[in-house]
């Protein structure tokens, strides 16, 4: 990586100087001023057009754009390397349109702009910007590493209805690796002594389980440490309470099987912002 191990940070606070000195306020008030005339998207199933939240100074249009839907997901691990290391970019969310599938490379999302890149495949995306924000490892033991945290994250993951019935056979799964990565947890960091894509990974599908079952994080104190201190990150700290963080629904809690769209419904409203700039793709 050319920008050094701890680079991404000092660019995190000059890029959050100039998004808020380029008039973040402004985009916030035009988006309110916009939500006037937009009633809240309901479910995911909402007949409207996407919507964009620019996270960069107005008068400079990131290079960056994720695309997907307006749930977490699995655009949320993008979108919290991209807060964290203070790439600009513009985030798009899609509600039941479609409109995405002619230019997905899979006609699927999410889709990831990067100048005249254009990637798909969640993975690939989380990857490709911890390479370019550095936070991927140092050398080739450290990037082994990482991949293996950020695998075990996404096991995690597949896992998480056992968060709320200990005694399935998930609940005892999820609880073997929470005790794996409990015993790994090396404080602040799982590898080396910088954040990497592995810290960001696991704080993603540990904090969930936090959400979603409180105090599920109890047995398992270096994790409960871990995800505080990483949360209280300015960074981090301000996208969970911003706008651009859209609420769970039925079907990501892991409380009940999978129920197609009509599981898609909001558990909370949507915040304003998330959906009051309409969006069109490249070219449209």
């Amino acid at each position: 990586c050319v920008l050094g191990p701890n680079t991404y940070m000092l660019r995190r606070v000059g890029i959050a100087a100039s998004v808020a000195a380029a008039g973040a306020a402004t985009l916030q008030r035009r988006a309110a001023e916009s939500h006037a005339a937009a009633p809240a998207p309901e479910s995911l199933a909402a007949q409207r057009p996407p919507s964009v939240v620019r996270v960069a100074p107005l008068d400079d249009p990131p290079d960056v754009t994720l695309e997907y839907f307006a749930l977490r997901g699995l655009g949320e691990l993008p979108r919290l390397i991209l807060e964290l290391t203070g790439i600009p970019y513009d985030s798009v969310y899609h509600f039941g349109t479609g409109v995405y599938k002619p230019y997905a490379p899979f006609g699927q999302l999410p889709v990831l702009r990067d100048g005249p890149l254009l990637i798909c495949e969640s993975g690939a995306i989380a990857r490709h910007l911890a390479r370019k924000a550095c936070i991927d490892g140092g050398d080739a033991a450290d990037k082994a590493r990482v991949d293996m945290f950020f695998e075990l994250a996404k096991d995690l993951t597949s896992k998480k209805s056992g968060i709320h019935d200990p005694a399935s056979a998930d609940g005892k799964r999820l609880a073997a690796m929470l005790a794996t990565a409990e015993a790994n947890c090396g404080g602040a960091h799982f590898v080396g002594s910088s954040t990497t894509l592995a810290d960001v990974a696991l704080f993603h599908a540990l904090h969930t389980f936090d959400e979603v079952a409180p105090g599920s994080l109890e047995p398992y104190p270096k994790l409960k440490a871990f995800v505080k201190k990483f949360a209280a990150q300015p960074a981090i700290a301000e996208y969970l309470h911003s706008d651009r963080r859209v609420p769970l629904t039925a079907n990501e809690d892991g409380k009940q099987p999978h129920s197609g769209l009509p599981g898609y419904k909001f558990k909370e409203p949507l915040r304003p912002g998330t959906y009051a700039t309409p969006w069109s793709p490249p070219g449209a």
